[in-house]
Formats: C-alpha cells, structure tokens, sequence
C-alpha cells in the first residue's frame, strides 16, 4: 500500500516510481530512467567536463524547489523526503532536476532496512533492490545535508527537515564546497562559514564557486539565493520557511 501511495505522486521534477515487487526475500522498485546522471556527478564527479553555468544551476535549483513543495503539500499524504542530497537529484538530458529515492526512506524501514542511502539507484538507474537489514543501524553518523534536529536518537523525518536539506544543497550549488563534513568539523560547518561571511560582509568572490565567478552580471541573483539558503538552513526548525515559500522566492529570482 505505501509503495502504491508513492507511485501516485506525480510531477515533472519527482521522478516517478512505475513498479515494485515485493517479495520476503528480494524487494524491487522500478522508476523512470534518466539518462544525464545526478547532480552530485555534475558537481564532482565529472573531470574534464565544464562546470554548471549559473542559469542551469539556479534552474536545477527551482526545479527541485517545486518538486519538493509537491511532495510537501500536493501529495496524497503530504509526504516527507527524509534524504535528499545531490545524489537523489538525478538530471535530464536538458539539466531538467528530478527527485528521486522518494519514498525510500519509509519503504526501506517497511522492509527491514535501517540504512536507506544504501538503498539509492543513484546515476538514473531504473531498478533499486532495496537491501537486506544491515547488521546495525548508521543512520547517526555525520551527513551534512541533514537537519541538526535530525541527528537525535528516536528524530522522526519532518517537512522541515527537507528544508535544511535543500538549503544545504542550495549551498553546495553557489559555493562549490560539499556541506559533508571532513574529519573533525561539525555537520553544519558550510552553513556557518556562509552566515559568518555575510555577517562579515566578506567579498562575494571568497564565497561562490570559482566557477561563477565569471557570470558576474547574475550577482543579484546569486545574493538572492545565499538568503533563500540561509533561510533554509536556520538551526531552528520553526524558522525555516515552507517548501513552497522557497520555490515562489526562487520563482521571482530567476525572472
């Protein structure tokens, strides 16, 4: 029944779950293929290639913006992502962001599996077995996309939670830096760096991705969507701003 709810959520940015099979020994979910990959390739994982310019990353941006406040409020349950991250934003031949691993979180714990990021079809795949039950529990260890409210034992997925984890990727989108954290740093460090730069009035050069630097004619927008970010990425979860207050705000910058 869950992964019947899930397959009726549609929207040109959610990518769309075609079938499952479900079964006590092998757990299948069948989705659309895309073909360009996710977006943490585009970022990272890409040598040789050119970076994203700024329109594809702010398009990339209010696409996952709208897809997200359809899952939140258009949904047959309003549903909650629970994982997004750039690996679960998968992109279409034109750049076009669809999300995906939606659903995953909960139908990975329906089968026993605690760990659903091991779930994750990644680059456009279009089958996922969903695995069988790890030995013990990872969910507590550091990830820079999730909620700092979301790291404490018994946390439940929340609406907001999906909004810290999209201002985390908004992040890595203009600055080029991953909020993962290295060795030694707290979760929420590429947050901090970035409030603690505008507090300080730092140059806008010594905070966006070298590789827009040269689109200096996009500097109001790019402005624009740091505070849409950091908006996001509030350590209060009453102050962050619903999913479709963010795409409406990244709606008018990118007009």
């Amino acid at each position: 029944a869950e992964a019947e709810a899930v397959g009726r959520v549609r929207h040109p940015n959610v990518v769309r779950l075609r079938a499952y099979y479900w079964a006590p020994d092998e757990k299948l979910l069948i989705s659309d293929f895309v073909p360009n990959g996710s977006l943490a390739a585009a970022l990272r994982g890409r040598p040789g290639q050119p970076s994203l310019t700024w329109s594809t990353r702010l398009r990339i941006a209010i696409g996952t913006a709208r897809g997200l406040a359809h899952i939140h409020e258009c949904s047959p349950r309003r549903y909650v992502h629970g994982d997004l991250k750039p690996s679960a934003i998968l992109l279409a031949a034109d750049f076009t962001p669809l999300i995906s691993d939606f659903g995953l979180l909960r139908l990975a714990h329906l089968a026993g599996c605690l760990d659903p990021s091991a779930a994750g079809g990644g680059g456009g795949l279009m089958g996922v077995a969903l695995p069988k039950p790890p030995p013990a529990p990872p969910l507590d260890r550091p990830n820079g996309y999730r909620a700092p409210e979301a790291r404490s034992p018994g946390s439940r997925p929340t609406q907001k939670w999906d909004v810290y984890s999209f201002g985390a990727v908004l992040l890595e989108l203009l600055t080029g830096k991953s909020p993962a954290p290295a060795p030694g740093m707290e979760p929420a460090e590429l947050a901090r760096w970035v409030r603690e730069g505008f507090e300080e009035e730092r140059p806008l050069t010594e905070l966006l991705d070298p590789g827009l630097l040269g689109e200096v004619q996009a500097r109001k927008e790019v402005v624009a969507a740091f505070h849409v970010a950091l908006a996001c990425t509030e350590s209060d979860p009453e102050s962050r701003p619903r999913m479709k207050t963010v795409s409406d705000n990244l709606e008018r910058i990118g007009t």
